[in-house]
């Protein structure tokens, strides 16, 4: 059945590729999780890891950033506690780099890698590795549904995520969503084939997962989305804050593809396409005296700020609404301008380095 599940859809089945003659039909499981300055959500996010009801998890690899929070401290007093809490210092902070350090020493059959600002359900791992089992997929993951907001302008950012304006087109973020994708979040992956992929690219901050993925599927093995392993994440809850992350992803994706564009599709070009033409349309405006262009590309942009909003209202009801436009305009052109730093202004910042160092 696993072999069949895999080949009908052309893919390798990871299951008869293991390098034992017997596969495990209860495989031991390393969870991996990098933190920084994680003591606000430490107490839930261990709560929930510990409660998980598979019995083979031989370790919990937490890897830290160097916090300055006490993040640390805690999770080395959690190990005297628990020996499957594992704690190992990542002084290169980068979460890349911290889930590399933990995969070089986990045991397990198979690595699940769970992001700490984020809530699971129990059979979190018992659900990953049963599909695992049961597709033959070389990866699983869960659909990234998002926390209620605790503001008022969070539950706007909630909404702006859940919209297929915001960051809602690609699959893994769809509630309901199910079967082979090109991305999945909180990745549970085979350890044979984790070795054989290599380590995550430490030097694409924010699109390693995408380039991860992508040389799995380019080693011919599926990835598998399953709404059965229940997890929440947990959004920015400040405009600010959304800037910044999603600014950094932004600059994160140009990289990646500059590296490897099959990691990237289409859709995470449409922000700087938003930018650049809003942009266009104002240069255009100022160089012929004349507001045509740039008051309808405005307008139609609004017209679609609009769309989405109603579209949310049908879905659900609230004061937040009203901020749902400035929300998704903060993810567009946080995002949108971050790709354009790194398409434009960040080479040229660093051949200006190099020039002054001549």
């Amino acid at each position: 059945m696993t072999r069949s599940l895999a080949a009908e859809h052309n893919y390798r089945c990871a299951i008869g590729d293991h390098p034992s003659t017997a596969p495990p039909c209860r495989p031991t499981v390393s969870v991996i999780v990098p933190v920084y300055n994680e003591i606000d959500c430490l107490d839930r996010l261990v709560a929930d890891l510990l409660a998980q009801d598979y019995e083979r998890i031989v370790e919990f690899w937490f890897a830290d950033g160097c916090s300055q929070d006490g993040t640390y401290e805690a999770l080395l007093r959690l190990s005297d506690v628990d020996d499957r809490v594992r704690v190992i210092r990542n002084p290169k902070r980068g979460p890349a780099a911290g889930i590399n350090l933990a995969l070089e020493r986990a045991t397990g059959d198979i690595v699940n890698r769970l992001d700490a600002h984020a809530r699971y359900d129990p059979d979190v791992v018992t659900n990953s590795v049963e599909a695992l089992l049961a597709t033959g997929a070389g990866g699983v993951g869960a659909i990234a549904r998002p926390s209620a907001g605790r503001t008022l302008i969070g539950r706007a950012i909630v909404a702006a995520h859940k919209s297929p304006f915001g960051v809602g087109v690609a699959k893994f973020r769809r509630d309901g969503a199910e079967g082979w994708a090109d991305a999945i979040w909180n990745g549970c992956y085979w350890k044979h084939i984790v070795d054989r992929v290599g380590l995550l690219r430490e030097d694409l901050h924010r699109a390693e997962d995408n380039d991860f993925n992508a040389r799995i599927q380019g080693l011919g093995y599926g990835l598998y989305l399953s709404p059965a392993i229940r997890a929440w994440y947990l959004p920015r809850q400040t405009l600010r804050s959304l800037w910044r992350q999603y600014f950094a992803n932004g600059i994160g994706v140009v990289r990646a593809a500059r590296e490897r564009p099959d990691a990237v599709s289409w859709r995470h070009f449409a922000p700087l396409a938003l930018v650049l033409t809003l942009s266009c349309a104002a240069l255009i405006t100022i160089a012929w005296s004349g507001g045509l262009p740039g008051l309808i590309a405005l307008l139609a942009y609004l017209g679609v700020l609009a769309f989405a909003t109603l579209l949310a209202a049908a879905r659900e009801r609230g004061a937040h609404l009203l901020l749902l436009p400035v929300a998704l305009a903060t993810l567009h052109f946080s995002y949108g301008f971050g790709s354009l730093w790194a398409l434009v202004a960040s080479p040229l910042a660093a051949l200006f380095k190099r020039s002054r160092l001549v």
